[in-house]
């Protein structure tokens, strides 16, 4: 990803690969870290300011307006993704990033503010859909910075409000109720919110505030999933471009309902750091933006050429202008190979970009058709099934408590048996005691001796 800029040092800043390179106008380039994960980009005055954030508890930042001094930056926690760096007006740098709540996967947005040395991480709100296309913040002229940015529950788009001077986040307040997706601001003469919401088509709407914010008002046609929203500036005019299927609409700021076609081919899709804000603009190839020259007359034509090739014959050229020259052209290649390079390069993202965004649409249409397709399962009436299993558990309960019975009687009745032939015993015994010790008659003594 290039983030284009507008400064007098710095043409451009790119992350490819974990490489965060700095492009300078002279065409040269510096790598200023590896292994970055993400990077976020402001112009601040004549200094530019870099953040890049690695998979760490910490993250680099660089300044400079020549020379790029770099300076860590402390996070408090893990990055979790989401890094954007903002300007005010003030000159003062606003750094926002995620970090992972630990139930489920829903992120805190945090927030550092840098006055020439960093504050603490501030929380701005919990339950954050962490998707770095899950929000958007910038500064406007009513000293306020304003956050818009997507529920971790519902995607439904939420908007805050930071007071500059007390240092205060407001509380959130509903914007939209529907599934959202790529709140965008854009800071011009008045604020604009644009985003994206989720039906039967994806609708692009838009929201302005002057004192109050308006009703959101529907930019996009309805006819097909609206997406790769972006901004064009022609001549000091901005306007709003997105794609719709194979077409390109573009309309006013304000003026919606002058809504246009656009020839997608004269565009490349780019990033560009406008008033402290990174935005996404749909900028004209350098094709368009040359005017074509007037053709002289012939006769004037010929005879400049005539006069020119007077003049090249009657001075005969010098070795420093052919060195000159030659350096010249060979710069001037250089820079046709950037640029076509550059271009394929768009070109390919383009292409990839909308084979993408028409899967997901194919997507789409085939989960709608499931869902219109999909016929509940018929209940089964199963209280015929439940009653009678009722009735062998009753059944079953019974027969168990009479089981029961009879084994409780049967030992209570082997219990009292047991007694009584217990007391049978010492009667017996007692019986024989008594034969024992009973004198015996006179006739049995006799027969006895006998």
């Amino acid at each position: 990803m290039r983030i284009e800029l507008e400064h007098p040092k710095f043409s451009g800043v790119e992350l490819r690969g974990g490489t965060l390179v700095v492009h300078s106008m002279q065409g040269g380039s510096r790598v200023l870290r590896e292994n970055v994960q993400d990077a976020a980009v402001v112009t601040v005055g004549g200094e530019l300011r870099i953040a890049a954030f690695v998979s760490a508890d910490y993250a680099w930042f660089f300044k400079g307006e020549e020379e790029l001094h770099s300076e860590r930056v402390e996070l408090g926690q893990p990055y979790g993704g989401g890094g954007r760096l903002i300007g005010d007006g003030a000159g003062r740098s606003h750094l926002f990033y995620f970090v992972r709540q630990p139930p489920g996967s829903s992120c805190v947005l945090r927030h550092l503010q840098y006055t020439g040395t960093w504050s603490n991480p501030q929380t701005v709100s919990a339950n954050v859909f962490g998707e770095t296309w899950g929000y958007s913040v910038s500064w406007h002229s009513d000293n306020y910075l304003h956050l818009a940015y997507l529920a971790h529950k519902d995607r439904g788009l939420l908007y805050r409000v930071y007071d500059l001077e007390h240092g205060l986040w407001s509380g959130a307040v509903t914007f939209s109720d529907a599934v959202c997706a790529y709140p965008q601001f854009l800071p011009v003469e008045s604020l604009y919110l644009l985003w994206l919401e989720e039906g039967d088509q994806t609708m692009l709407k838009v929201r302005a505030k002057s004192e109050k914010w308006s009703a959101p008002i529907a930019l996009s046609t309805g006819q097909q999933h609206a997406g790769l929203v972006g901004f064009a500036c022609s001549s000091g005019q901005w306007s709003v471009v997105w794609s719709e299927g194979s077409a390109l609409y573009q309309v006013p700021l304000g003026l919606w309902d002058q809504r246009s076609t656009a020839a997608r081919e004269d565009f490349d899709y780019i990033w560009r750091v406008h008033q402290g804000l990174t935005i996404p603009m749909y900028q004209a190839k350098e094709s368009q933006k040359e005017e074509v020259p007037e053709v002289p007359p012939p006769e004037e034509t010929a005879q400049e050429q005539s006069q020119t090739q007077a003049q090249e014959q009657a001075l005969p050229p010098r070795a420093e202008d052919e060195q000159l020259l030659a350096q010249f052209w060979e710069a001037e290649k250089v820079r046709r190979q950037r640029e076509a390079e550059q271009a394929q390069a768009q070109a390919a993202f383009m292409e990839q970009a909308f084979r993408v965004l028409k899967e997901w649409d194919e997507v789409r249409d085939e989960i709608r058709r499931w869902r219109r397709d999909w016929r509940a399962v018929e209940q089964v009436d199963l209280s015929p099934f439940t009653a009678r299993l009722e009735r062998v558990e009753r059944r079953y309960l019974s027969l168990k408590q009479a089981q029961e019975q009879v084994r409780t009687q049967g030992e209570a009745s082997l219990a009292q048996l047991e007694r009584e032939v217990l007391r049978l015993r010492s009667r017996v015994e007692d019986l024989e005691k008594q034969q024992k010790t009973k004198a015996r008659p006179f006739w049995q003594r006799v027969l006895g001796r006998a």
